[in-house]
């Protein structure tokens, strides 16, 4: 097995941990927070909370810097992997570059929780708008990382099944 798998096998295993640890703290309705957008749907989504379920959400936050770390170290293994894996030189020198993106995801999503914990002492649009876009920007890193794996993983399977012809 290559390094690059093993350390992608072994952030997985980390990420999948974290993300067991924080599913009782997180509500199913945490991306549309996220998302919100505007003071008014943010607000209706805080509303239907508990106070308890408020303090969930706090710490399901808090947990989430860690959990941050550990899915963007899958997220860049696989990246590497998955473009080894296509013996494709361009892919190879892309997937390091994406890999490397994968990081700003991380610090989208920081700078998301941070105007999240804010939201939830006080909503305002700023802070509403922050955790709008740097969501936005995160999920669509995350979304490309996944989608060049998946190009690379089949290139790669393609390239396997043809030299056994």
């Amino acid at each position: 097995m290559l390094p690059s798998v093993k350390k992608f096998v072994f952030a997985l295993s980390i990420t999948v941990a974290c993300f067991f640890i924080m599913r009782p703290f997180t509500p199913l309705n945490i991306v549309q927070f996220e998302l919100a957008g505007s003071v008014e749907v943010a607000a209706k989504i805080i509303s239907e909370w508990t106070a308890e379920q408020i303090n969930n959400v706090k710490v399901s936050i808090y947990l989430d810097f860690v959990f941050i770390l550990a899915y963007c170290a899958a997220f860049m293994f696989a990246c590497q992997a998955a473009s080894i894996y296509s013996a494709v030189q361009g892919l190879i020198r892309m997937g390091s570059s994406i890999a490397s993106l994968v990081w700003m995801a991380g610090v989208c999503d920081a700078i998301e929780n941070i105007a999240l914990l804010k939201a939830l002492v006080k909503i305002s649009q700023p802070s509403v708008s922050v955790a709008f876009y740097f969501a936005t920007i995160k999920f669509a890193i995350l979304t490309l990382a996944l989608l060049f794996v998946m190009i690379c993983v089949a290139i790669g399977f393609l390239q396997k099944v043809k030299g056994n012809q």
